[in-house]
Protein backbone atom coordinates (compact mmCIF):
# COMPACT_ATOMS: atom_id res chain seq x y z
CA UNK A 1 0.00 0.00 0.00
CA UNK A 2 1.26 3.16 -0.45
CA UNK A 3 1.91 5.64 1.94
CA UNK A 4 0.08 9.36 1.51
CA UNK A 5 2.22 10.40 4.59
CA UNK A 6 5.75 9.96 4.19
CA UNK A 7 7.09 13.14 4.96
CA UNK A 8 5.29 13.17 8.47
CA UNK A 9 7.04 9.53 8.75
CA UNK A 10 10.51 10.98 8.18
CA UNK A 11 10.02 13.68 10.21
CA UNK A 12 8.77 11.62 13.34
CA UNK A 13 11.23 9.65 15.76
CA UNK A 14 11.62 5.84 14.45
CA UNK A 15 9.87 3.05 15.93
CA UNK A 16 10.16 4.30 19.60
CA UNK A 17 10.43 0.97 22.73
CA UNK A 18 7.30 0.29 24.06
CA UNK A 19 8.26 -1.13 27.01
CA UNK A 20 9.61 2.26 28.27
CA UNK A 21 7.00 5.38 26.78
CA UNK A 22 7.47 7.21 30.01
CA UNK A 23 9.46 10.76 29.45
CA UNK A 24 10.01 10.07 25.58
CA UNK A 25 9.52 12.88 23.53
CA UNK A 26 7.36 12.22 20.38
CA UNK A 27 5.34 13.33 17.39
CA UNK A 28 1.70 12.22 17.29
CA UNK A 29 -1.36 12.99 15.32
CA UNK A 30 -4.02 14.45 17.02
CA UNK A 31 -7.71 12.80 16.09
CA UNK A 32 -11.45 12.97 18.01
CA UNK A 33 -14.05 10.35 17.94
CA UNK A 34 -17.03 11.30 19.63
CA UNK A 35 -16.62 13.78 22.16
CA UNK A 36 -13.39 12.54 22.99
CA UNK A 37 -9.62 13.34 21.65
CA UNK A 38 -6.59 11.20 21.52
CA UNK A 39 -3.39 11.05 20.19
CA UNK A 40 -1.47 8.28 17.87
CA UNK A 41 2.25 8.23 17.39
CA UNK A 42 3.37 9.57 13.87
CA UNK A 43 5.14 5.95 13.54
CA UNK A 44 2.27 4.05 14.30
CA UNK A 45 0.28 5.04 11.18
CA UNK A 46 0.73 3.92 8.12
CA UNK A 47 -1.70 6.45 6.09
CA UNK A 48 -4.90 9.09 6.85
CA UNK A 49 -7.38 9.14 4.25
CA UNK A 50 -10.91 10.24 3.82
CA UNK A 51 -13.11 7.47 3.92
CA UNK A 52 -14.39 5.28 1.32
CA UNK A 53 -17.27 2.77 1.43
CA UNK A 54 -17.27 -0.10 3.96
CA UNK A 55 -17.85 -2.97 2.81
CA UNK A 56 -19.83 -4.96 5.47
CA UNK A 57 -19.06 -8.55 5.93
CA UNK A 58 -21.34 -11.46 7.42
CA UNK A 59 -19.01 -12.09 10.90
CA UNK A 60 -19.49 -13.05 14.33
CA UNK A 61 -16.63 -10.29 15.40
CA UNK A 62 -17.40 -7.35 17.68
CA UNK A 63 -14.57 -5.90 16.50
CA UNK A 64 -14.41 -5.81 13.11
CA UNK A 65 -16.84 -3.49 11.05
CA UNK A 66 -16.13 -5.02 7.33
CA UNK A 67 -13.29 -3.99 5.14
CA UNK A 68 -12.37 -1.31 2.44
CA UNK A 69 -10.42 -1.72 -0.90
CA UNK A 70 -7.88 1.04 -0.73
CA UNK A 71 -5.96 0.73 -4.16
CA UNK A 72 -6.48 -3.05 -4.32
CA UNK A 73 -5.27 -4.03 -0.94
CA UNK A 74 -8.42 -5.34 1.62
CA UNK A 75 -7.92 -3.42 4.84
CA UNK A 76 -10.39 -4.69 7.72
CA UNK A 77 -11.87 -2.10 10.01
CA UNK A 78 -12.27 -2.01 13.22
CA UNK A 79 -14.13 -0.57 15.64
CA UNK A 80 -12.99 0.32 19.45
CA UNK A 81 -15.26 3.22 20.01
CA UNK A 82 -17.32 0.53 22.45
CA UNK A 83 -13.97 -0.14 24.36
CA UNK A 84 -13.24 3.79 24.49
CA UNK A 85 -16.15 4.77 26.21
CA UNK A 86 -18.26 5.63 23.23
CA UNK A 87 -20.97 4.93 21.50
CA UNK A 88 -20.39 2.19 19.44
CA UNK A 89 -21.87 3.47 15.90
CA UNK A 90 -20.65 6.01 13.98
CA UNK A 91 -21.77 8.50 11.35
CA UNK A 92 -20.28 8.96 8.44
CA UNK A 93 -19.88 12.42 7.34
CA UNK A 94 -17.96 15.36 5.07
CA UNK A 95 -15.14 14.94 7.79
CA UNK A 96 -14.67 11.72 8.70
CA UNK A 97 -11.08 10.16 7.60
CA UNK A 98 -9.83 6.45 8.30
CA UNK A 99 -6.27 5.73 9.54
CA UNK A 100 -4.81 2.91 8.40
CA UNK A 101 -2.06 1.40 10.99
CA UNK A 102 0.50 -1.73 10.35
CA UNK A 103 0.54 -3.02 14.00
CA UNK A 104 3.24 -5.74 15.04
CA UNK A 105 1.15 -8.34 12.90
CA UNK A 106 1.94 -7.99 9.30
CA UNK A 107 -1.41 -6.34 7.77
CA UNK A 108 -2.81 -3.15 7.45
CA UNK A 109 -5.94 -2.45 10.22
CA UNK A 110 -8.20 0.48 9.35
CA UNK A 111 -10.54 2.90 12.04
CA UNK A 112 -12.76 4.83 11.20
CA UNK A 113 -12.61 8.48 13.45
CA UNK A 114 -14.80 11.39 13.51
CA UNK A 115 -11.76 14.13 12.81
CA UNK A 116 -7.96 14.20 12.29
CA UNK A 117 -5.58 17.17 12.89
CA UNK A 118 -2.79 16.65 10.02
CA UNK A 119 -0.44 18.72 11.76
CA UNK A 120 2.72 16.60 13.73
CA UNK A 121 2.13 17.57 17.58
CA UNK A 122 5.26 17.59 19.92
CA UNK A 123 4.73 15.96 23.02
CA UNK A 124 6.17 14.36 26.41
CA UNK A 125 4.77 11.03 27.58
CA UNK A 126 3.99 11.15 31.30
CA UNK A 127 4.01 8.66 34.11
CA UNK A 128 0.93 6.53 34.29
CA UNK A 129 0.13 7.87 37.10
CA UNK A 130 -0.73 11.21 35.71
CA UNK A 131 -4.86 10.93 34.49
CA UNK A 132 -6.52 12.73 32.68
CA UNK A 133 -8.98 13.90 35.82
CA UNK A 134 -12.34 12.58 34.06
CA UNK A 135 -10.78 9.15 33.95
CA UNK A 136 -9.69 6.63 36.88
CA UNK A 137 -7.94 4.33 34.92
CA UNK A 138 -3.74 5.10 35.58
CA UNK A 139 -2.95 1.84 32.82
CA UNK A 140 -3.92 4.70 30.27
CA UNK A 141 -0.87 6.65 28.79
CA UNK A 142 -1.04 10.32 28.59
CA UNK A 143 0.81 12.75 26.46
CA UNK A 144 1.30 16.53 27.75
CA UNK A 145 1.74 18.66 24.31
CA UNK A 146 4.90 20.46 24.17
CA UNK A 147 4.50 23.96 25.50
CA UNK A 148 0.82 23.87 27.05
CA UNK A 149 -1.01 22.28 29.33
CA UNK A 150 -2.97 20.02 26.88
CA UNK A 151 -3.11 16.56 27.90
CA UNK A 152 -4.30 13.71 25.15
CA UNK A 153 -4.30 10.20 25.83
CA UNK A 154 -2.27 8.27 23.25
CA UNK A 155 -4.03 5.77 21.55
CA UNK A 156 -1.69 2.73 20.96
CA UNK A 157 -3.42 0.18 18.86
CA UNK A 158 -1.31 -2.87 19.86
CA UNK A 159 -2.44 -2.22 23.34
CA UNK A 160 -5.96 -1.57 22.38
CA UNK A 161 -6.42 -4.72 20.11
CA UNK A 162 -6.14 -7.86 21.97
CA UNK A 163 -4.66 -11.28 20.32
CA UNK A 164 -7.65 -13.07 19.76
CA UNK A 165 -9.38 -9.54 18.13
CA UNK A 166 -6.08 -9.55 15.64
CA UNK A 167 -6.72 -13.66 14.76
CA UNK A 168 -10.27 -12.60 14.11
CA UNK A 169 -8.91 -9.78 11.76
CA UNK A 170 -6.45 -12.38 9.98
CA UNK A 171 -8.93 -14.81 9.72
CA UNK A 172 -10.99 -12.08 7.95
CA UNK A 173 -8.32 -11.34 5.16
CA UNK A 174 -7.80 -14.58 4.63
CA UNK A 175 -12.05 -14.97 2.94
CA UNK A 176 -10.39 -12.22 0.48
Amino acid sequence: MAQIIPLFKRMAQKEPDKESWEGRKEKFFSFSMGDKAFVVPAVDVAEVAAFSSLIEIPTNSEIVSGVVNVRGTVIPIINLRKRLGLPKDFEIESKTKAIYFKPKQDFFIGMIVDNIDFRLTEGIILPKSASLGDSNNNEEVIMEEKDTNCRFKVFLIDDLVKPDEFEEVQKVLEAF
